[in-house]
């Protein structure tokens, strides 16, 4: 298939993807107003979900399934559904920072990854507070609400800015050491507590790279589908014989830096 005919096979899905992401947020700017009334649960250590996620959830679903039946869907709150044998996997989280959006802060999104023949091949990444759409796919160059973005050209470590991910799937010590590899070789880091919008942040070039050892799909893919149709590179995703449901390790920035994190990071 070339290039411009699959690309044409994706526009569709990213005009459906770019309403679905818009409607969750619009659900989501209304429970961010009336916080106090949500229903809360924790998932496990500093991980929590809400109805507002769920929800979001619900109504992304309801548009991407009956527009592309065939579509397999792996999304944060219900799991999988029709991934046997589909092409098209739609990887969801309908809220990526929830804590922030439950104390009423800023950096939370909502994303919605493509995946294809084991590759990141469309990202929508929505901040409804900024009112910001990240749109992007193989073929279709990656925009904010239409105007066109690009990576970051920073090509060392000692004038990088990275954002850096933590999870408790990742030892404290890990991180600990990570973070002291970056300062030590002179770079810095923001941390914001959601990834999928900091992998957005480096597709515009506003953060020259993102790197979290574990990551699951549906706040990944998005991401690194929008920082390849901005000019990006990213490490295998998920690495080896591990499958998509099980997440991995992300390591995404601009061509020119790309190389440098991965030696500093030990990635083959």
């Amino acid at each position: 298939m070339s290039d411009t005919a699959f690309a044409a096979r994706l526009k569709p899905r990213l005009a459906v993807a770019d309403r679905a992401a818009r409607e969750a947020g619009r659900l989501l700017l209304a429970h961010y107003g009336r916080r106090e009334g949500l229903a809360i649960e924790q998932k496990g250590l500093n991980d929590f979900v809400s109805n507002a996620d769920r929800e979001a959830e619900d109504a992304i679903a309801a548009i991407l399934t009956p527009a592309f039946p065939g579509d397999g869907f792996l999304g944060e709150e219900t799991g999988a559904s029709a991934v046997e044998g589909a092409e098209f996997i739609w990887c969801v989280d309908p809220l990526d920072g929830t804590t922030n959006f439950l104390k009423g802060a800023h950096n939370w999104c909502v994303s919605i990854g493509l995946w294809w023949k084991g590759e990141p091949v469309l990202g929508v990444i929505y901040d409804p507070l900024r009112d910001e759409l990240f749109a992007g796919a193989e073929g279709i160059p990656s925009s904010i609400n239409g105007v066109p973005i690009a990576v970051s050209t920073i090509d060392s470590i000692d004038r990088t800015r990275l954002g850096i991910g933590h999870n408790h799937r990742v030892p404290p010590a890990v991180f600990a050491a990570d973070a002291e590899r970056l300062l030590s070789a002179g770079g810095s880091f923001s941390q914001v507590g959601a990834g999928a919008l900091m992998l957005a942040y480096v597709s515009a070039g506003r953060v020259d790279g993102y790197f979290e050892r574990h990551m699951w799909a549906w706040d990944a893919v998005a991401g690194l589908a929008l920082i390849k149709a901005a000019g990006g590179r990213f490490a295998p995703y998920p690495s080896g014989e591990t499958s998509l449901a099980a997440g991995g390790l992300v390591l995404a920035s601009g061509t020119s830096l790309f190389g440098a994190l991965s030696d500093l990071f030990a990635i083959a």
